[in-house]
């Protein structure tokens, strides 16, 4: 008692690799997917983060008009309003969630936190942690976690 057709013995092995082929492709997708948007969430945070650095600027040098030298307070939270603000991010239990359209996850981090690099001048740097969830087919399978530190500077040209 034969079961199986014959005839259709040939098509099983190329479905079977159009199968595989279109789930490489399918995580080579989603890989280069996160990989942008972790490059746009960087690049966001060192546009206000720049920014952040340039206000930080002018208050000093007005300071410095006035006959006051201190640069050693940094307000982290006009940066993480900006922060929010520009990347759209919601603050809850001390981390930062971004969420798409429907409200789903699509990344979350640590609140960022802005130090100096050299000390008594403006080379400063803000490092966080990123944590972006892994799916598949819906599913949140584990969670990627990313550090980032970003270093900006205000240099004096003459």
């Amino acid at each position: 008692m034969n079961l199986l057709n014959k005839k259709g013995e040939g098509y099983v092995f190329p479905c079977v690799m159009i199968v595989i082929v279109c789930f490489i492709l399918s995580v080579l997708i989603y890989f280069i997917c996160t990989v942008s948007m972790i490059r746009n969430i960087k690049e966001n945070c060192k546009t206000v983060f720049d920014s952040y650095i340039t206000k930080q600027s002018i208050e000093i040098y007005n300071s410095v008009k006035q006959g006051n030298d201190d640069i050693s307070y940094l307000d982290q939270e006009e940066f993480l309003t900006d922060f929010c603000r520009f990347c759209t991010l919601e603050s809850k239990s001390g981390l930062l969630y971004n969420y798409d359209s429907e409200r789903n996850l699509n990344y979350y981090m640590t609140t960022p936190y802005i130090s100096f690099i050299e000390a008594s001048s403006l080379k400063m740097k803000v490092t966080f942690t990123l944590y972006v969830p892994i799916r598949f087919n819906g599913a949140w399978i584990t969670t990627a976690v990313i550090p980032v530190e970003i270093k900006s500077s205000f240099m004096e040209r003459y």
